[in-house]
Formats: structure tokens, sequence, C-alpha cells
């Protein structure tokens, strides 16, 4: 695609709404120690958490956070019932690409876990296994786990993750691990998973299953953004969405 087609692309995308859950904002404030790229850290959005491990630059995260809202919420637009859960998940993708994301490996399946106690970090780790391996399995298991519990113990992060969430019904939800290869580029595992989250009553963010199997919807993408691609693409999406943006997204403090 030339860049103008991505140009008009991104002009054509719906505007974010002024406020998706008022409660979730008056509080803000811009406190947040700088970004330490020796650290891994983590952003949350709604229905997403996107967890950054070490090398990841602030510039980064903002274009990934960026990119990911912007689509999600298309998508959303075309496909918002519970039962277009795949095509909601193809436009989304399918919208990355057109931003300079490249998509690598992908399996979109619905299958059934059979274990009990698993948290929805734990789901997301089985789901990303067999795209990024053991080592990167490992690397994941850690972070995630560090990425539920720092949204869990921020008001201001649940009240953003669970506003486009219905309680008691089949749930969504992305926990992305975010890493940059030796090229500079942002690559990413993008999960889309959905269960049923009537196990517990504050929702799929503190959900943990009792049951002896969990049958979930299933969607894992492996992909990297082409740097070359979205340098001429930043300054349009910015100036459409950067200040919008900051009402549906938290980028927490450094682990």
């Amino acid at each position: 695609m030339h860049l103008e087609q991505r140009l008009d692309f991104i002009d054509s995308l719906p505007s974010l709404p002024p406020i998706m859950m008022p409660r979730a904002f008056g509080g803000f404030s811009e406190d947040t120690p700088p970004h330490d790229v020796s650290k891994s850290t983590a952003s949350v959005m709604p229905d997403t958490i996107n967890a950054y491990l070490p090398g990841v630059s602030q510039q980064t995260i903002d274009d990934v956070n960026l990119c990911k809202l912007v689509m999600q919420r298309a998508a959303t637009i075309k496909y918002p019932e519970e039962k277009q859960l795949f095509e909601w998940y193809k436009d989304y993708v399918d919208g990355l690409s057109n931003l300079g994301w490249t998509i690598q490996n992908k399996n979109i399946q619905e299958v059934t876990i059979r274990r009990t106690g698993l948290t929805m970090d734990q789901v997301a780790l089985e789901v990303s296994r067999g795209l990024i391996g053991a080592a990167g399995a490992s690397i994941l298991a850690n972070v995630g786990k560090q990425a539920v519990e720092a949204v869990q113990s921020s008001p201001r992060a649940i009240d953003i993750f669970n506003s486009g969430s219905k309680l008691g019904t089949q749930a969504k939800f992305d926990i992305a691990p975010v890493w940059v290869d030796g090229n500079g580029q942002a690559n990413m595992i993008l999960n889309c998973i959905s269960l049923d989250a009537r196990e517990s009553s504050r929702g799929i963010l503190f959900w943990k299953s009792t049951r002896q199997s969990t049958s979930i919807k299933t969607g894992a993408v492996r992909c990297y953004l082409d740097n070359n691609v979205f340098s001429g693409l930043r300054a349009r999406l910015l100036s459409r969405y950067s200040e919008a943006g900051k009402k549906f997204i938290d980028d927490l403090p450094d682990f």
C-alpha cells in the first residue's frame, strides 16, 4: 500500500469519543516518574494491557498504544456484538497492517483449557506460547503477571480497563507483550481472548477459573511495526488522536 493510501485510511477512521467513562479520569495527574528504558513497564487501555519488556523506549510505547487504541475503536464500531469476535479481530488486525504493522504468524481458534485457578495473564501466556517459544514464554510469564497486578492496584487503571466491559457476560481482553528487535522495531504478540466472565463478580480483570475446564475463543498474531512505514504516518495519527487518546490510556510505573 502506498503512503498516500495509508494516510487516506487514517483520515477515514472514526474519531475517539470525548469521554467514555467520566469517573475514570477525574483524578488524573501526570506525576508518574519518567520511563526507564532498562526496565519493564505497562500501559492500560479499555480491555487491554500492553506489557513492555526492557529496551522499549517511551516513543515506541506511545506509538504502540495509539495504533492499538485507534484500531480497536474502529473495529468495535463495525462489529459491536459479542458473537462477532472473529470479525472484530480480523478488522482490527487488517487495520493495524494499514498503519505499518507486518503480520508474521497468526492463530485464531476456539480452545478448551483444562485447569482450575487460571488468571487472565496465564490464559494469555497459553495463547501466546506457540508464537514466542519457551524462552519468550518464561519472560512473558513474569512481566504479564506484574502488569496485571499493577492494573489491579490502580483505581484509575481499573476504570480504564473496564470502561468498555459488561460485568457478568462474555468478556474480551488483550494482554500483549511488546519488545524491540535488533532493528529497533517494535514486536508484539497481539492477543484477543474471549471467555465467560461470570465466575467473577468484579469482571475479567479479577477473574480466576473455578471450573475444571475453560472454553475460550482466541486470536493471536505475532507482528512488528515497520519503522520506515510508520514514520510517514505518525504525525497524522498524532494530530487526529493524541489529545483524545490520553483519556483512554494510562502509563503505569516501571516494574
